[in-house]
């Protein structure tokens, strides 16, 4: 797909956030567990299988009824120093105070509306994610609102205070395991109205809300401990959630590729309506047994499905001819979108369409005689078949006729998972109203006015704030300033200067050093945080030299469980004295006497990068430029 520059404001581009911060609680939100992760192996596993129950509303949300569709066994992994209620095995204990605080300290900073009482609401998964079923969510604020860089007011539209779900630890065709230490740990959501026009500003956004979360030291600090979802949708679309958003970085690719998404989802709308398409004509079409069709076929994935006694099935989409092959994303056609809702959804590895056909060892032959045995038109019809046992083949052929009616209609509403390339896949359909409903097992919980002026007592510096007093007290320029404050390190940074490291040697290395490493492909952002901190506590000790950082931070992020005394070791960082580099300096202009001779002074720079090449990392490089230029003197006539 061409690259295609975007004007946001013509696309009528509408964007919302959602922020999920783990808090840095004493205890889990609803039992008295520690809220870490555990590293040792489980000590005993638990399956479960997951069904759908009716919410608030007495309607079955369609998300979980395509989650029940999946029929997967659940595996949960669980230890002896963990309580019966992350597996659902005891009612919720009161819920930890000190995270409520937090997220009341929260609404305070975001200018909320907080109610008099707040309530536990059950908010339904059947992904396996949470043993119960449902998270256990409070609505603790309403209503707020937030100040961006270039003075546009965005609403904070709510704030809740929920459990963590348990981190899924892998998946197969039937079975999905999760660990459920995290499961419990507290964190706020934070949901911003959707009146994000440009990816710089849903940038400002988010960066400006964690800067606040991070403000109050509540906030959990590490890999994993946020998580970002968007909200997307453009003129005519419709509103795509978007999870899993890792780095902020991921923004304006996602969003760029939303839009396009969203634009050729419409104009293949607008083709099927030109064609006369009607849902009833998608509707009267049967999945239809083609198994016979392809008994000698030279397509091995077929052969070998039929010979375990699977069946191939096929289901004709009047209009479509030409369709299912257009792109939407780049590298990704229409057809992937079919493919991926059967792959999550019920399971089979994808489809196959006679837009992509011959293909795959499939010849000409056979695909002329899948259309003949489907009466499809092959310049204005398409076929789209399944490989798998007989059940899960019907099922997937339903899925394919649903996205083919949803074609129809525009851009479904859909959750789908962001990917570091820009592009996302489908996850589930959008959640509803019908998957919340009231928790019979907590009670209301009161916010008392005394509680309300504990918090209010409780003063925070604000990011603006801390801007200001980073140009100020440690000479930064704007620029830098403004990027530190809002940067998750800003913690890391100050925490580094209480030490006494050089501010200007932390700031440069968040803000220059680890962005350069992440945009030439370093991981340097899943190192974690404490071995950051312990290599520039060790450049500020005279352990290793600043010139090191680069190469033990690129070292890092590709052995990230090694130690830093590893990584110093392992790629010959080792101090060096004086007398060393005095050897060294001696040794290279002895080999390089005849430009030292011709140049003179001159030779200065070719020398110096000799040397540096030897000691870098090694040694700080102002002293070799000392050395260097006191020896040259001694050479020179």
């Amino acid at each position: 797909m061409q690259e295609e520059s975007i004007n946001y404001e013509d696309v009528g581009l509408r964007v919302g956030l959602e922020i999920h911060q783990q808090l840095a609680s004493k205890r889990k939100l609803f039992c008295y567990c520690k809220p870490e992760l555990i590293k040792d192996e489980p000590d005993i596993l638990i399956v479960r299988y997951m069904r759908p129950t009716l919410g608030e509303t007495g309607e079955i949300d369609e998300a979980a009824k395509k989650e029940f569709k999946k029929r997967k066994k659940i595996i949960y992994e669980t230890y002896n120093t963990l309580c019966p209620y992350e597996i659902d095995g005891v009612p919720p204990y009161p819920v930890d105070e000190e995270s409520l605080k937090t997220a009341l300290l929260i609404a305070k900073l975001f200018k909320m509306d907080v109610p008099d009482v707040v309530m536990v609401s059950r908010k339904q998964y059947l992904d396996g994610s949470v043993p119960s079923g449902f998270q256990r969510t409070i609505l603790v604020a309403l209503n707020g609102e937030m100040e961006l860089s270039d003075g546009k007011k965005l609403g904070i539209t709510q704030l809740c205070l929920e459990e963590d779900a348990a981190r899924k630890i892998s998946e197969s065709e039937d079975a999905v395991r999760f660990r459920v230490d995290r499961l419990g740990i507290p964190l706020v959501e934070i949901t911003t109205d959707s009146t994000l026009n440009t990816p710089e500003q849903v940038l400002d956004a988010a960066l400006r809300i964690g800067a606040i979360l991070r403000a109050t030291g509540k906030a959990k600090r590490g890999l994993g401990t946020v998580r970002q979802d968007i909200n997307v949708s453009i003129k005519g679309g419709a509103r795509v959630e978007i999870k899993g958003v890792q780095r902020p970085e991921w923004f304006k690719r996602l969003i760029d590729n939303e839009i396009m998404r969203q634009k050729r989802l419409l104009e293949i709308t607008e083709e099927l309506r030109k064609r006369n398409v009607k849902s009833e004509d998608i509707l009267k079409e049967k999945a239809e047994d083609i198994t016979h069709i392809f008994e000698k076929t030279k397509a091995k994935f077929i052969q070998k499905a039929i010979k375990r006694g699977d069946k191939v099935f096929a289901v004709k989409l009047p209009g479509f001819s030409g369709l299912l092959g257009r792109e939407i994303q780049k590298g990704k056609r229409f057809g992937k979108e079919f493919a991926e809702r059967v792959s999550v959804i019920v399971g089979l590895k994808g489809i196959i369409h006679t837009d992509e056909l011959p293909a795959y060892g499939i010849s000409e032959e056979e695909k002329k005689n899948l259309l003949k045995e489907l009466n499809a038109n092959p310049g204005r019809d398409c076929v789209v078949f399944v490989v798998g046992p007989k059940d899960k083949c019907l099922d997937a052929i339903r899925e394919v006729k649903e996205r083919a009616l949803q074609a129809l209609n525009g851009v479904p509403e859909e959750t789908r998972r962001a990917h570091e390339d820009g592009t996302t896949s489908f996850e589930r359909p959008l959640g509803t109203a019908a998957r919340l409903y009231p928790d019979t097992d907590s009670p209301p919980i009161k916010i008392t006015r005394e509680i309300l002026a504990e918090i209010e007592r409780i003063e925070i510096e604000y990011p603006w704030e801390k801007i200001k007093r980073y140009r100020e007290q440690y000479g930064l320029s704007e620029n830098r300033a403004k990027e530190l404050a809002l940067s998750e390190y800003s913690l890391l940074f100050e925490e580094l200067v209480r030490q006494g490291v050089n501010p200007k040697l932390v700031a440069t290395t968040i803000t220059e050093t680890m962005k350069a490493l992440a945009r030439d492909g370093y991981k340097v952002y899943e190192v974690e945080e404490e071995k950051i901190k312990q290599l520039l506590l060790y450049v500020h000790g005279g352990k290793i030299a600043k010139e090191a950082i680069p190469d033990v931070l690129m070292a890092l992020s590709e052995s990230p469980s090694k130690s830093i005394d590893e990584i110093i070791e392992e790629i010959g960082l080792k101090r060096i004295g004086e007398k060393e580099l005095e050897e060294i300096i001696e040794q290279v202009i002895r080999e390089n006497m005849n430009l030292v001779e011709e140049r003179g002074e001159r030779a200065f720079s070719p020398l110096m990068g000799h040397i540096m090449s030897k000691v870098r990392g090694k040694i700080d490089g102002k002293k070799v430029s000392q050395k260097l230029r006191e020896k040259l003197k001694q050479y020179i006539k």
